[in-house]
């Protein structure tokens, strides 16, 4: 049995992602110096002792590829926070983790600047990355992407041309792994990331990103009501992600990503608008779904990020596999058809590297009520590789 399926073929961005010139920082006032402090303070004892705040607040995170470093939104729950602040001030630092054990010789750069002041932030060595601008199409059933209505000529010789491009690719990839080694020798001993936020609180839930090379961390938040900062402690997280290496030239697909809905702006957001939309890449908009649990009246929305496929003659077939999770045991309930991209869905090259987005959407409406596991594999003809992911999900 096959679902009817209402595809999106994806693919826009046409680079995979930049670093973006950050907009200028304003000096930070009395207030504000005082409120970043304690969150620093309160993160420095979370790391030693390993012991965080007894509120949880929920998260999700979807790493992606950029260039050299992985480009990570996040959206954190806020509602746990009772009362709910009015005006937050938040503190983010990522620590690298090395054989499961989280290392202590990395320190803060910011810490130093907050203590004995200043205008201007130290340098970092990452700061959030935004994809170049793009769009994402959206519509009905087979809608594809008209970003090169045609197919750019194919090579005399295929195997020729797969040959050549596989030394390129190597070469590439050795230049990328020196960037990012460079990276970490420049200064090994500070964190990956950190960042820091002060935002009026207009939802439940903030959301921002943060870039790292790939590998494991942990990510520690910390937050605290700005206008209740003499008679209020911060509340600190600690979520631990890792992020796959995307640059080693295999397959690979992104973390799946349940949407809401994706929009076409009239025009990308500003650099100073940027930060608190990670969602937003370029024109399109992704909102991601604040849930798993669907209604049957509902369509299922998944977007990721393909990575790595061939090129030029691209041929990528995706499947999408439902499993009913009965008594206990996964069965396969559905399928939809094969989706078939090629190089005139996905974005070409871009000194011998490929990533575009893939969205696909279902409808629910022939789901029984119960547990679902969505996997997507994805095949290369070009390549011969192969990826998969997969996402978990209820009908109610």
């Amino acid at each position: 049995m096959r679902l009817r399926a209402g595809v999106a073929l994806a693919v826009v961005l046409v680079a995979a992602v930049s670093a973006a010139d950050p907009p200028a920082r304003k000096p930070l006032s009395s207030e504000e110096r005082a409120a970043l402090l304690a969150l620093i303070k309160a993160v420095d004892l979370a790391q030693d002792t390993d012991v965080v705040s007894p509120v949880a607040l929920p998260w999700s995170a979807d790493a992606l590829k950029s260039t050299d470093v992985a480009y990570v939104p996040f959206r954190l729950d806020l509602a746990p926070l009772s009362p709910l602040p009015k005006s937050a001030a938040m503190y983010v630092r990522a620590v690298s983790r090395h054989d499961g054990v989280r290392t202590k010789e990395e320190d803060s750069s910011l810490r130093e600047w907050v203590v004995r002041g200043g205008s201007a932030p130290p340098n970092r060595s990452f700061d959030t990355v935004v994809f170049n601008p793009g769009e994402l199409p959206i519509g009905g059933l087979a809608v594809t992407s008209s970003r090169r209505s045609v197919a750019a000529p194919a090579e005399a010789s295929a195997l020729l041309a797969l040959q050549e491009k596989q030394v390129a690719e190597e070469k590439k990839a050795e230049e990328a792994a020196r960037r990012r080694e460079d990276v970490r020798q420049r200064d090994p001993y500070r964190f990956p990331f950190e960042e820091y936020y002060f935002f009026d609180v207009k939802a439940p839930r903030v959301e921002r990103a943060l870039s790292v090379p790939p590998g494991e961390y942990d990510v520690f938040v910390a937050v605290i009501d700005r206008t209740r900062g003499k008679t209020s402690s911060p509340v600190v997280v600690r979520h631990t992600i890792a992020v796959p290496d995307f640059w080693n030239l295999d397959l690979q697909l992104s973390d799946l990503i349940l949407v809401n809905d994706v929009r076409t702006l009239s025009s990308a957001l500003r650099a100073n608008q940027q930060a608190e939309h990670p969602y937003t890449w370029g024109r399109a908009e992704v909102v991601p779904a604040e849930k798993t649990v669907f209604d049957r009246s509902e369509m299922l929305k998944v977007v990721y990020q393909l990575c790595n496929y061939g090129a030029p003659d691209t041929d990528v077939i995706a499947d999408y596999n439902f499993y009913w999770q009965v008594a206990g045991q996964w069965t396969l309930f559905n399928r939809t058809a094969p989706q078939k991209l090629s190089e005139a869905d996905l974005p070409a090259a871009v000194d011998f590297e490929t990533q575009g987005f893939v969205m696909q959407v279902v409808p629910l409406a022939s789901f029984p009520i119960g547990n679902y596991r969505l996997d997507v594999v994805v095949r290369d003809r070009l390549t011969l590789g192969n990826a998969k992911q997969s996402i978990l999900f209820t009908v109610k």
